[in-house]
């Protein structure tokens, strides 16, 4: 056992989980933080003959979004040796996210549950916290909104301080994204973030998790055939799983973690067989280990996002995984 697991096998674990990550970001974000995050340092030289939306990746491994909500960590990040950074998801105006307790671990089976609901400092704020940035690791900022005008305002007000964007339209914790889940309002969207154009970016799309079912299936492609009509440069599949838990004080959240590993492998098979070439693929959701990322990547990921996973390995799972995947 690691000392990271033991640590938090033994102490971490028995508090609250967002007590302790607002604990870590505040150590994250300090110059302390980012001294502690060198020791975990992966060779950022090594070679992932990767690129996501055009954009050149020293790895294949990346960070999701949520995990530094409002990029105040990324002096700490950028050592961990990802091959992109997802900051956010950064709204208009701050939010204070839903009422808690709203993070429970599934502790057995390395997996979480969350009912955060986009809390975060809001634009002005995050960008007065990117302004103070030099990172080496491509920054996409994940952006949302309530409506199109939100994020178009979002997406021309922050593509000076990223490579590019991830559109959540799909977070299971925010009831109103689900006007972009009709094909109508979604397709404006597209057309309105294409005629201000000037970065890549993906859409993260929510989680259908019944691919037998034809009706959640027929939904899945219907998003993919409308993000390569209007020229969107990838898609992140997918969002967390809707599910419900009593513990949390709205009853239900999004699931993440290694329950969703086979889920999202089979959402990344289906969707390269139908579109192959056509749109790039990212995958997201249950990806532990080397060989979870190596059977993405051969069935057509560019990239595999992480985060409910460095919960239980600890930071030197990015170190440990690029390394296996360089081997192979």
């Amino acid at each position: 056992m690691s000392l990271y697991r033991f640590i938090s096998n033994y102490i971490l674990f028995k508090f609250d989980p967002e007590m302790i990550h607002n604990l870590m970001q505040m150590i994250l974000s300090s110059k302390l933080g980012s001294f502690f995050a060198s020791f975990f340092a992966s060779d950022m030289n090594n070679e992932s003959n990767t690129s996501l939306m055009g954009i050149e990746l020293s790895s294949k491994i990346s960070l999701a979004a949520g995990f530094d909500k409002n990029c105040s960590m990324l002096n700490s990040l950028d050592k961990l040796g990802f091959g992109y950074i997802v900051g956010g998801t950064i709204t208009l105006n701050p939010r204070p996210g839903n009422q808690k307790p709203r993070i429970k671990r599934y502790i057995q089976q390395k997996s979480m549950i969350n009912s955060l609901g986009f809390p975060n400092d809001g634009l002005t704020k995050i960008i007065d916290n990117l302004k103070k940035y030099k990172l080496k690791t491509p920054l996409i900022l994940s952006i949302s909104g309530d409506s199109v005008k939100e994020i178009t305002q979002l997406y021309e007000s922050l593509r000076d301080y990223c490579v590019g964007f991830e559109i959540n339209i799909s977070s299971p914790n925010t009831e109103k994204l689900k006007f972009f889940h009709n094909n109508k309002n979604l397709s404006l969207l597209l057309s309105e973030l294409n005629k201000i154009k000037t970065h890549p970016f993906m859409l993260k799309i929510p989680r259908f998790h019944d691919l037998e079912n034809s009706e959640e299936k027929d939904k899945l492609i219907e998003f993919i055939e409308i993000s390569v009509k209007y020229n969107v440069d990838g898609v992140v599949l997918s969002n967390t799983l809707p599910s419900e838990d009593p513990d949390l004080k709205i009853g239900k959240g999004g699931l993440s973690g290694k329950l969703l590993y086979k889920d999202t492998l089979n959402t990344i098979k289906i969707v390269n067989d139908l579109f192959k070439d056509k749109i790039d693929l990212v995958a997201s959701g249950g990806i532990s280990n080397s060989q979870d990322v190596n059977y993405l990547v051969s069935n057509g990921a560019k990239s595999a996002q992480i985060w409910t996973a460095l919960i239980y390995e600890g930071p030197s799972l990015v170190k440990k995984l690029n390394k296996e995947l360089s081997c192979v």
